[in-house]
């Protein structure tokens, strides 16, 4: 499964498997930041990332569910 994280700069890592987004994570740190990295650090910034992706989404799904909860319309009981 392709994993997909974002730099605050803007920019975007994908890959398929964690060594080549740890790859891809220390590359641009390093050029774009001029941060060296170990792998054990790309990694935790990549884990990170995909926990705040997730639970971004989990924000996303919740306000979703509220507005459209929201838009339902009750009706009273006829009466019989």
């Amino acid at each position: 499964m392709e994993t997909l994280i974002r730099c605050h700069c803007g920019f975007e890592a994908r890959a398929e498997h964690q060594d080549e987004l740890v790859a891809e994570v220390q590359r641009h740190a390093s050029e774009a930041h001029g941060m060296a990295l170990s792998h054990d650090e790309a990694l935790l910034l990549a884990f990170r990332a995909q926990l705040d992706s997730d639970e971004a989404a989990a924000e996303r799904r919740e306000r979703s569910r509220a507005q459209s909860s929201n838009n339902v319309v009750s009706r009273p009981k006829e009466e019989r």
